[in-house]
Protein backbone atom coordinates (compact mmCIF):
# COMPACT_ATOMS: atom_id res chain seq x y z
CA UNK A 1 0.00 0.00 0.00
CA UNK A 2 0.93 3.45 -0.89
CA UNK A 3 1.63 6.14 1.90
CA UNK A 4 -1.81 8.00 3.24
CA UNK A 5 -5.39 5.67 2.94
CA UNK A 6 -8.59 7.25 2.30
CA UNK A 7 -11.44 4.67 2.32
CA UNK A 8 -15.29 5.14 0.97
CA UNK A 9 -17.78 3.10 2.95
CA UNK A 10 -20.90 2.11 2.99
CA UNK A 11 -23.22 3.98 5.57
CA UNK A 12 -24.89 0.91 6.93
CA UNK A 13 -22.27 -0.19 9.83
CA UNK A 14 -23.88 -3.10 10.41
CA UNK A 15 -24.59 -4.38 6.74
CA UNK A 16 -20.81 -5.47 5.97
CA UNK A 17 -19.94 -5.45 9.62
CA UNK A 18 -17.09 -8.12 9.25
CA UNK A 19 -15.11 -6.10 6.92
CA UNK A 20 -15.65 -2.75 8.85
CA UNK A 21 -13.97 -4.64 11.56
CA UNK A 22 -10.96 -5.40 8.99
CA UNK A 23 -10.93 -2.03 8.44
CA UNK A 24 -10.97 -1.11 12.07
CA UNK A 25 -8.13 -3.27 13.03
CA UNK A 26 -5.95 -3.49 9.70
CA UNK A 27 -5.92 -0.05 8.04
CA UNK A 28 -3.39 2.24 8.43
CA UNK A 29 -3.39 5.05 11.35
CA UNK A 30 -3.42 7.34 8.59
CA UNK A 31 -6.74 6.45 7.55
CA UNK A 32 -9.31 8.63 6.25
CA UNK A 33 -12.95 7.30 6.82
CA UNK A 34 -15.70 8.66 4.14
CA UNK A 35 -19.24 7.06 3.97
CA UNK A 36 -22.34 7.08 2.00
CA UNK A 37 -25.84 6.69 3.00
CA UNK A 38 -28.34 6.58 -0.08
CA UNK A 39 -30.17 3.63 2.02
CA UNK A 40 -30.74 5.11 4.75
CA UNK A 41 -31.86 8.51 2.81
CA UNK A 42 -33.91 6.25 1.04
CA UNK A 43 -35.67 4.50 3.89
CA UNK A 44 -36.75 7.51 5.65
CA UNK A 45 -37.51 9.39 2.72
CA UNK A 46 -40.20 6.97 1.68
CA UNK A 47 -41.57 6.87 5.34
CA UNK A 48 -41.67 10.91 4.53
CA UNK A 49 -43.67 9.65 1.41
CA UNK A 50 -40.99 11.10 -0.85
CA UNK A 51 -40.09 9.27 -3.70
CA UNK A 52 -36.19 8.58 -4.34
CA UNK A 53 -35.17 10.22 -7.84
CA UNK A 54 -32.37 9.39 -9.68
CA UNK A 55 -29.93 10.72 -12.74
CA UNK A 56 -26.49 9.25 -14.23
CA UNK A 57 -26.41 7.35 -10.36
CA UNK A 58 -26.63 10.54 -8.30
CA UNK A 59 -29.58 11.06 -6.18
CA UNK A 60 -31.99 13.99 -7.07
CA UNK A 61 -32.32 16.10 -4.11
CA UNK A 62 -34.92 18.90 -3.85
CA UNK A 63 -35.57 20.66 -0.26
CA UNK A 64 -36.99 18.26 1.44
CA UNK A 65 -34.43 15.77 0.52
CA UNK A 66 -31.84 17.87 1.49
CA UNK A 67 -33.19 17.84 5.27
CA UNK A 68 -33.58 14.29 4.74
CA UNK A 69 -30.05 14.00 3.80
CA UNK A 70 -28.35 16.17 6.20
CA UNK A 71 -29.74 14.52 8.95
CA UNK A 72 -29.46 11.17 8.10
CA UNK A 73 -25.72 11.66 6.49
CA UNK A 74 -23.79 14.21 9.29
CA UNK A 75 -26.19 13.26 11.92
CA UNK A 76 -27.22 9.40 12.35
CA UNK A 77 -25.13 7.80 9.55
CA UNK A 78 -22.16 9.51 10.77
CA UNK A 79 -22.59 9.57 14.90
CA UNK A 80 -23.21 5.37 14.08
CA UNK A 81 -20.29 5.03 12.56
CA UNK A 82 -17.77 7.10 15.23
CA UNK A 83 -19.56 5.14 17.87
CA UNK A 84 -19.07 2.01 16.14
CA UNK A 85 -15.63 2.72 15.56
CA UNK A 86 -14.52 3.61 19.45
CA UNK A 87 -16.78 0.71 20.25
CA UNK A 88 -14.16 -1.69 18.67
CA UNK A 89 -10.96 0.65 19.61
CA UNK A 90 -9.99 3.31 17.11
CA UNK A 91 -10.78 6.34 18.54
CA UNK A 92 -12.40 8.44 15.81
CA UNK A 93 -14.56 12.02 15.12
CA UNK A 94 -17.06 12.97 12.78
CA UNK A 95 -17.34 15.78 10.18
CA UNK A 96 -18.61 16.59 7.16
CA UNK A 97 -17.09 19.02 4.00
CA UNK A 98 -18.42 22.05 5.99
CA UNK A 99 -15.74 21.67 8.84
CA UNK A 100 -13.28 23.39 8.15
CA UNK A 101 -14.20 24.25 4.43
CA UNK A 102 -12.85 20.53 3.87
CA UNK A 103 -14.30 20.27 0.72
CA UNK A 104 -14.52 22.97 -2.02
CA UNK A 105 -18.04 22.72 -4.59
CA UNK A 106 -19.61 23.97 -7.13
CA UNK A 107 -23.27 24.01 -7.86
CA UNK A 108 -24.28 20.46 -9.61
CA UNK A 109 -26.69 20.86 -13.05
CA UNK A 110 -29.96 22.04 -11.67
CA UNK A 111 -31.24 18.63 -12.60
CA UNK A 112 -29.77 16.98 -9.69
CA UNK A 113 -31.12 20.25 -7.49
CA UNK A 114 -29.27 20.91 -4.43
CA UNK A 115 -25.97 19.30 -5.49
CA UNK A 116 -22.82 20.00 -5.55
CA UNK A 117 -19.81 19.09 -7.72
CA UNK A 118 -16.94 18.62 -5.80
CA UNK A 119 -13.81 20.68 -7.39
CA UNK A 120 -11.24 20.40 -4.88
CA UNK A 121 -10.07 19.48 -1.09
CA UNK A 122 -8.24 20.93 1.54
CA UNK A 123 -7.47 18.31 4.32
CA UNK A 124 -6.03 20.48 6.28
CA UNK A 125 -8.95 19.76 9.14
CA UNK A 126 -7.91 15.97 8.57
CA UNK A 127 -4.57 16.08 9.07
CA UNK A 128 -4.94 18.25 12.28
CA UNK A 129 -7.23 15.48 13.65
CA UNK A 130 -5.17 12.33 12.57
CA UNK A 131 -1.87 13.84 14.56
CA UNK A 132 -4.52 13.54 17.32
CA UNK A 133 -4.61 9.78 17.11
CA UNK A 134 -8.00 10.22 15.64
CA UNK A 135 -9.57 8.89 12.77
CA UNK A 136 -11.70 11.31 10.77
CA UNK A 137 -15.41 10.30 9.84
CA UNK A 138 -16.37 12.35 6.81
CA UNK A 139 -19.98 12.97 5.53
CA UNK A 140 -20.91 13.84 2.31
CA UNK A 141 -22.26 17.25 2.48
CA UNK A 142 -20.91 20.65 1.49
CA UNK A 143 -21.62 24.14 1.10
CA UNK A 144 -21.45 26.31 -1.58
CA UNK A 145 -19.09 29.69 -1.37
CA UNK A 146 -22.20 31.34 -0.15
CA UNK A 147 -23.12 28.79 2.75
CA UNK A 148 -25.88 27.04 1.21
CA UNK A 149 -25.92 23.41 1.99
CA UNK A 150 -25.59 20.41 -0.46
CA UNK A 151 -25.48 16.88 -1.19
CA UNK A 152 -22.31 15.40 -2.38
CA UNK A 153 -21.37 11.98 -4.15
CA UNK A 154 -19.50 10.35 -1.07
CA UNK A 155 -17.09 8.69 -3.84
CA UNK A 156 -16.50 11.63 -5.59
CA UNK A 157 -16.07 13.34 -2.14
CA UNK A 158 -13.56 10.17 -1.14
CA UNK A 159 -11.84 11.03 -4.63
CA UNK A 160 -11.07 14.80 -4.26
CA UNK A 161 -9.65 13.67 -0.63
CA UNK A 162 -7.95 11.39 -1.63
CA UNK A 163 -6.43 13.51 -4.31
CA UNK A 164 -5.85 16.14 -1.65
CA UNK A 165 -3.82 13.67 0.64
CA UNK A 166 -2.25 11.39 -1.89
CA UNK A 167 -1.48 7.61 -1.14
CA UNK A 168 -4.15 5.08 -1.56
CA UNK A 169 -8.09 5.61 -2.52
CA UNK A 170 -10.12 2.20 -1.78
CA UNK A 171 -13.67 2.79 -2.98
CA UNK A 172 -15.65 -0.25 -1.10
CA UNK A 173 -18.67 -1.34 -3.09
CA UNK A 174 -20.98 -4.32 -3.42
CA UNK A 175 -19.62 -5.83 -6.69
CA UNK A 176 -16.28 -7.56 -6.69
CA UNK A 177 -15.19 -4.79 -9.03
CA UNK A 178 -15.47 -3.10 -12.17
CA UNK A 179 -17.03 -6.08 -14.69
CA UNK A 180 -17.71 -6.36 -18.39
CA UNK A 181 -20.11 -9.14 -19.76
CA UNK A 182 -20.04 -10.42 -16.21
CA UNK A 183 -16.34 -10.61 -15.74
CA UNK A 184 -14.19 -8.49 -13.11
CA UNK A 185 -11.64 -6.68 -15.13
CA UNK A 186 -8.50 -7.05 -12.84
CA UNK A 187 -7.24 -3.52 -14.15
CA UNK A 188 -8.47 -0.49 -16.22
CA UNK A 189 -6.87 2.32 -17.70
CA UNK A 190 -7.71 5.74 -16.98
CA UNK A 191 -8.91 5.85 -21.04
CA UNK A 192 -10.85 2.57 -20.30
CA UNK A 193 -12.44 4.16 -17.74
CA UNK A 194 -13.22 7.13 -19.68
CA UNK A 195 -14.71 4.88 -22.45
CA UNK A 196 -17.33 2.76 -20.21
CA UNK A 197 -18.44 6.45 -18.70
CA UNK A 198 -18.78 7.96 -21.91
CA UNK A 199 -20.68 4.90 -23.77
CA UNK A 200 -22.30 3.67 -20.81
CA UNK A 201 -20.40 0.52 -19.90
CA UNK A 202 -20.83 1.74 -16.27
CA UNK A 203 -23.73 1.19 -14.56
CA UNK A 204 -25.36 3.57 -12.52
CA UNK A 205 -23.73 3.10 -9.46
CA UNK A 206 -20.60 2.60 -10.90
CA UNK A 207 -19.99 5.81 -12.23
CA UNK A 208 -19.38 7.97 -9.83
CA UNK A 209 -16.93 5.45 -8.74
CA UNK A 210 -15.31 5.60 -12.03
CA UNK A 211 -15.15 9.51 -11.76
CA UNK A 212 -13.58 9.45 -8.22
CA UNK A 213 -10.94 6.46 -9.10
CA UNK A 214 -9.85 9.01 -12.42
CA UNK A 215 -9.53 11.97 -10.43
CA UNK A 216 -7.71 9.89 -7.59
CA UNK A 217 -5.59 7.86 -10.21
CA UNK A 218 -4.90 11.05 -12.21
CA UNK A 219 -3.85 12.71 -8.76
CA UNK A 220 -0.86 9.75 -8.83
CA UNK A 221 -2.59 7.76 -5.96
CA UNK A 222 -2.74 3.96 -6.06
CA UNK A 223 -6.98 3.62 -6.79
CA UNK A 224 -8.57 0.02 -6.45
CA UNK A 225 -12.61 -0.55 -6.33
CA UNK A 226 -13.16 -3.70 -4.44
CA UNK A 227 -16.00 -5.72 -2.98
CA UNK A 228 -16.80 -4.22 1.12
CA UNK A 229 -19.10 -6.81 1.73
CA UNK A 230 -15.88 -9.96 2.54
CA UNK A 231 -13.18 -8.98 5.02
CA UNK A 232 -10.59 -11.16 3.40
CA UNK A 233 -10.96 -9.11 0.43
CA UNK A 234 -11.01 -5.89 2.04
CA UNK A 235 -7.64 -7.06 4.29
CA UNK A 236 -5.71 -7.84 0.68
CA UNK A 237 -6.56 -4.50 -0.38
CA UNK A 238 -5.60 -3.16 2.50
CA UNK A 239 -2.48 -5.04 1.99
CA UNK A 240 -1.99 -3.58 -1.48
CA UNK A 241 -2.17 -7.34 -2.67
CA UNK A 242 -4.01 -7.50 -5.93
CA UNK A 243 -8.17 -7.27 -5.55
CA UNK A 244 -11.30 -6.35 -7.08
CA UNK A 245 -10.18 -3.55 -9.95
CA UNK A 246 -6.78 -1.38 -10.59
CA UNK A 247 -7.36 1.65 -11.63
CA UNK A 248 -4.53 3.04 -13.43
CA UNK A 249 -3.81 6.62 -15.16
CA UNK A 250 -1.28 7.39 -17.93
CA UNK A 251 1.49 9.66 -16.78
CA UNK A 252 0.24 11.72 -19.45
CA UNK A 253 -2.47 11.80 -17.66
CA UNK A 254 -1.48 12.46 -14.30
CA UNK A 255 -2.03 16.34 -12.91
Amino acid sequence: MTGLLTIKVGGAAGAHEAALRRLVAEADPSAVLVHGGGHEIGDLSRRMGLEAIFNDGRRVTDAATLEIAVAVLAGLVNTRLVAQLGAWGRGAVGVTGVDGALARVTPADPAWGAVGDMQSADAGILASLLVSGLTPVVAPIAALADGTLVNVNADEMAGAIAAARGGTLLLLTDVDGVQRDGTTLPKLTDAEAEGMLAGGGASAGMRPKLRAALVAARAGCAVRIVDGRDAETVSAALRGEPSGTEILATAEART
